[in-house]
């Protein structure tokens, strides 16, 4: 008897976004702008999907549209089952708590007048969740849990480095016991040192606490650490989508192929000669296509 599959935790079914064209003072008001164009994919409980891509293919406007931050011109979005859009706002509130966002610049996502343990506590406060005691406790435990030592409680954004500032922002994620993070090119802004860390992080958090991620990214090295399937966009459109070890190995959309041969090899000994010409060659095929 063959066990029953689980329900995906998410599923986007035809997702689209046009932002409306804008008025001029002369001549004709410029045509609307289709960000996100009949996208649908699903995530599985414990499982990460990389969506990737280059700037400006849609990548982070699905993510924002998942999460409420810009309205859908169509589409539907399913959270464990439910429909996003028939949500109260006190049924969004509450979905909030399961579903939360992790912002590409640990930067400019936190608040520099607030030290750190109000940061991480400010979810826990918002949704009235424990004593004051139990919520100090709390953030104690979330430092502990993303590398973070317990004197930093009282200190403030300014005095950390971008990687200690973007767990922090993870930890703030956290407070609430959330099943799925949606993370938007979370370590992009990072040293690539200290990005190999947080993508450690993220995996052991993953496998402690059953998380899944929506993860974007455009580096595709970094995908194939982290996710189980990947999902490629191209103009606003999914292009290719699978299995990780699939879609490297035997990519099949032109576009999925451009981006993997891109990816530079530092190592002069494993270069492929031919390895420029088919670029060329990709992108020439690209441009016949409408």
């Amino acid at each position: 008897m063959s066990e029953t599959a689980p329900r995906p935790i998410l599923v986007v079914e035809d997702l689209v976004k046009t932002y409306p064209g804008r008025r001029m003072l002369i001549g004709r008001p410029k045509p609307p702008v289709p960000a996100v164009r009949g996208v649908s994919f699903e995530i599985k409980p414990g499982e990460t999907l990389a969506l990737v891509g280059e700037s400006g293919s849609g990548k982070s406007t699905v993510a924002k549209t998942i999460m409420g931050f810009e309205s859908p011109t169509s589409g539907t979005v399913l959270f464990e089952g439910a429909n996003l859009a028939d949500f109260t706002a006190a049924e969004t509130r509450a979905m909030r708590r399961e579903l939360q966002f992790v912002f590409q610049d640990p930067y400019a996502s936190l608040p520099g007048r607030m030290p750190i343990g109000e940061i991480i506590r400010e979810p826990l406060d918002i949704h009235r969740i424990g004593t004051p005691a139990q919520r100090r406790e709390r953030v104690r435990e979330l430092l502990q849990q993303v590398g973070l030592k317990l004197e930093f409680e009282t200190r403030y954004p300014h005095e950390f480095s971008g990687g200690q500032r973007q767990r922090v922002g993870i930890a703030r994620a956290l407070a609430l016991e959330p099943r799925m993070l949606i993370l938007d090119e979370p370590v992009s802004a990072l040293d690539v040192s200290i990005q190999a860390q947080v993508i450690n992080l993220l995996s052991d958090l993953q496998e402690e606490l059953g998380l899944s991620y929506l993860f974007i990214a455009h580096d595709l090295a970094i995908v194939r650490h982290i996710a189980q399937r990947v999902a490629v966009m191209n103009k606003g459109q999914i292009v290719e989508i699978g299995e990780v070890d699939d879609v490297f190995e035997r990519p099949q959309h032109w576009y999925t192929k451009a981006l993997l041969a891109s990816v530079p090899i530092p190592d002069p000994r494993l270069r492929d000669p031919e390895r420029r010409s088919r670029i060329t060659a990709d992108v020439a095929a690209a441009r016949e296509k409408p």
